[in-house]
């Protein structure tokens, strides 16, 4: 066995205030482990380096700087990846918050179940003094054992889940889903359909030992039609390359089921051609059952006017895109292209 316990790995572009409460929550959490951990910084290509706009930041032999041309954050991780040491892998992205019990836990959830996969519940997080960050419960997680209901329904935080590292690098090897730069935005997206047909022993710890920073800087999250148009192309690229493939009907039920919520909660005036290309998803997949389409309203109404229909009949309650858009009109042509 290694004798590195943990590798948590953090993709950074030039983001440096939020990144310096990550590291100093990664720090934390390692100092409880029985044994040692190691922080890799993944640098994508900052000007100038992380390294250099951290300075002598909490400078330590836990931290390892990595620094590589700009190519998004998903090959950052994968770069970390092929470096870690660690038993267990966590991904981190330069906001996230851990828990300074999360990695002792987790060590000895797979430890002691031989679990590939250990989660865990979202807390809440407020920012103290010298990097610092206290923690309260958040929302529960449901539980699930299986990959396809853990990676494509449950769909945790990225930061949630931790890996054994021997069964994070031979399932992402090769990658079923091959990295395109357009995928970046959802990179969590892009692991999880990867991992949805991969077996793995799943483990939940009802604990809430994951956050996100409360912070001001740019998130992905702040354009969502980004985050939108980057899985749906993952999931297209899932679906293609899954078809034929032996045991994955339960995960592209589950992809297509994905695909089916997602074009229910597309607001009004959204591109046509995006709802058409989602509810596509969901026709060319497996179906189940109308419970996992929607709530008893939209499987009443299902019963008698189909699932397609029910569900047009209810995306009319939607609110409308200009109440929520965040790109102008050439960038979200550029984004989705007609």
């Amino acid at each position: 066995m290694s004798s590195l316990l943990f590798s948590i790995i953090i993709p950074g572009y030039n983001r440096v205030e939020p990144l310096k409460y990550t590291l100093c929550s990664a720090m934390a959490a390692i100092a409880r482990l029985p044994g040692s951990g190691e922080i890799i910084l993944v640098d994508d290509g900052s000007e100038p380096s992380l390294a250099v706009q951290l300075g002598t930041f909490k400078s330590s032999a836990t931290l390892r700087h990595v620094r590589q041309t700009n190519q998004g954050s998903i090959a950052a991780r994968l770069t970390g990846l092929q470096m870690a040491q660690g038993v267990c892998i966590l991904f981190l992205d330069s906001d996230d918050l851990i828990h300074p019990d999360k990695l002792v836990r987790h060590f000895d959830a797979m430890n002691a179940t031989a679990a590939d996969v250990v989660y865990d519940d979202l807390a809440l997080a407020r920012l103290g003094p010298n990097n610092t960050a206290d923690f309260s419960p958040g929302s529960s997680l449901p539980v699930a054992t299986e990959p396809a209901d853990f990676f494509l329904r449950v769909q945790p935080a990225p930061h949630s889940p931790s890996y054994r590292r021997t069964y994070l690098q031979s399932a992402l090897a090769a990658p079923m889903v091959k990295l395109e730069r357009r995928m970046d935005p959802a990179g969590d997206v892009w692991l999880y359909y990867n991992l949805a047909i991969q077996p793995a022993r799943i483990v939940k710890i009802d604990a809430a030992l994951t956050a996100t920073g409360p912070h001001d800087a740019a998130r992905y999250s702040q354009h969502w039609e980004k985050l939108g148009a980057a899985a749906l192309l993952i999931a297209e690229s899932f679906m293609a390359a899954s078809t034929k493939l032996p045991g994955s009907v339960s995960a592209r039920r589950a992809a297509g089921e994905a695909a089916f919520r997602s074009w229910r909660r597309l607001p009004r005036g959204f591109p046509a051609s995006y709802a058409k290309r989602l509810l596509a998803l969901w026709k060319q997949a497996p179906h189940g059952s109308n419970k996992n389409l929607g709530g008893p309203f939209f499987c009443f109404l299902a019963v008698f006017l189909g699932s397609t229909l029910a569900g047009r009949l209810l995306r009319q309650r939607n609110h409308t895109y200009t109440s929520c858009r965040t790109l102008s009109d050439d960038e979200l042509s550029e984004l989705l292209p007609s």
